[in-house]
């Protein structure tokens, strides 16, 4: 007879309670209560009495009180309708936490070796009649509780997967570096005709004898077509649409064709044609310069794939369009915002993704020395080299650079502004006095707290000073 003295555990499941039935349970414990009593009889004489009338019949009913009623599944689960039902279902009716076979096998021998009459044996006899109410073997209402002990399920019916090979079929080709010159020059072969996007342009500008014009063009390919028609003043909507599918590597837009007396008064819906699908693919160069256009006018250039020059000189654009340039930043290497005043430094962050810059002119605009800081602080933190024209005030400022503080300070004196908190009191007056010699408006004297806080902020502006100085090739030492 099992002895249930130590605890039954499931590391599994930190909710597992074992299902001990109520027989069991009082035959142990009254097996060491007998064993206590006569060792002492006058001990727990009551309890022992109490728990022999209790317990009195348990032998008649030994199998129905063993496989029974349980006190946590109930006689559902042991009465042959539950878990542990003697009628197998088959692999396609078990649940995801059915029990394995070897536990399904005990219990179904358990149920065969018990008397023909009890209660177990009638349960397997009825579950052997058709269930009209029931459509399958199984319900969910006979899984096991969250507290059951976890065993390993058998059953991955729900995870059949259907799986369908296909032989892969390659072609050969040879990849001769001969052919494979030829296959891009193929790709790279012209699609259009040159005499069909004359007599388009003449149809689309008439009056103007364009197609004579046109023909007497040296070099009659679509390049010299477009510089033809921006030198002039001929860009507008109708001749974008035309060109947009040929090989175009550079636009212009003049400044007359927004004149009143020119021919192409159209208004700002010219540039959608840049955000049709495959259009100017070739497109590297665009200039807007002396045009003046919308923020939101760039957005129609977002998606030009070769763009990496692009001019906005002039055009009266503000910090939203230079935001908007960031799309750009994995082909633009050259960008050009002068004489746009409203571009200030808040711009500077939207310039700095534009990795790929090799040169930018920010020449006439509202950034200054903070800006430009920030600029040169993260190219040279990046290690990027990068040609920049800079506003009038900022150079003013770096050719003047010796009038502000002491530039090229030698110890005793610090350049390092992480070290002020370091210094005593006269460390500080002495580094201040040699900065307030270049500059009258520094104070060398005051608290220490001041004098530090004075000291740093005078520091870390010479530090940044000395990379927009190397930003710029100039010598650091020398400036």
């Amino acid at each position: 007879m099992p002895n249930y003295v130590n605890p039954l555990i499931d590391d599994k499941n930190p909710l597992y309670c074992p299902t001990i039935p109520a027989a069991a349970f009082l035959r142990s414990l009254r097996s060491r209560t007998q064993k206590v009593t006569e060792r002492r009889p006058n001990l727990s004489r009551s309890f022992a009495h109490i728990l022999e009338q209790s317990s009195h019949g348990d032998d008649t009913d030994d199998g129905e009180n063993t496989l029974g009623s349980d006190w946590i599944l109930g006689d559902y689960f042991t009465s042959g309708h539950g878990w542990f039902s003697s009628q197998s279902p088959g692999l396609e009716d078990l649940p995801p936490y059915s029990p394995s076979e070897s536990v399904r096998a005990q219990h179904k021998m358990q149920s065969t070796n018990l008397p023909a009459g009890s209660r177990f044996t009638t349960g397997v006899s009825r579950l052997r009649r058709p269930d009209l109410k029931r459509k399958g073997s199984f319900s969910d209402f006979g899984a096991p509780p969250k507290y059951a002990r976890s065993i390993q399920s058998v059953h991955d019916s729900s995870f059949d997967i259907e799986v369908r090979r296909e032989q892969l079929q390659f072609t050969w080709v040879d990849s001769s570096p001969q052919k494979e010159d030829e296959v891009i020059q193929d790709l790279l072969r012209p699609k259009y005709d040159i005499n069909i996007l004359i007599e388009n342009l003449d149809s689309a500008l008439p009056g103007i004898r364009l197609k004579e014009r046109l023909r007497k063009l040296g070099n009659q390919i679509p390049q010299a077509l477009m510089d033809f028609l921006a030198e002039h003043g001929y860009i507008n909507l109708r001749s974008l649409n035309i060109l947009r599918d040929s090989d175009v590597d550079r636009i212009a837009f003049a400044p007359s064709m927004f004149d009143e007396n020119g021919l192409n008064i159209s208004g700002q819906e010219i540039y959608s044609v840049f955000s049709k699908p495959n259009s100017f693919c070739s497109l590297s160069e665009l200039s807007f310069s002396g045009i003046h256009i919308r923020d939101s006018d760039l957005q129609h250039i977002h998606h030009l794939p070769n763009l990496s020059v692009l001019l906005l000189d002039e055009t009266g654009i503000t910090n939203e369009a230079v935001f908007l340039l960031v799309s750009l930043k994995r082909t633009l290497t050259r960008l050009s915002l002068a004489t746009n005043p409203d571009i200030n430094n808040d711009a500077v962050p939207a310039i700095l993704l534009l990795s790929k810059l090799s040169f930018l002119s920010i020449l006439d605009t509202g950034i200054g020395m903070i800006g430009l800081r920030r600029l040169a602080e993260t190219i040279h933190k990046d290690n990027r080299v990068m040609d920049v024209e800079i506003p009038f005030a900022c150079e003013d400022y770096v050719d003047h650079i010796h009038s502000h503080y002491f530039y090229n300070p030698l110890p005793p004196l610090i350049t390092n502004p992480e070290v002020c908190t370091q210094l005593s009191s006269a460390a500080l007056k002495r580094n201040l006095e040699a900065h307030a010699a270049c500059n009258a408006s520094i104070v060398p004297s005051g608290t220490r707290c001041e004098m530090v806080q004075r000291l740093y902020d005078i520091l870390q502006t010479r530090r940044l000073d000395v990379l927009v100085v190397t930003m710029l090739g100039g010598d650091a030492s020398a400036a």
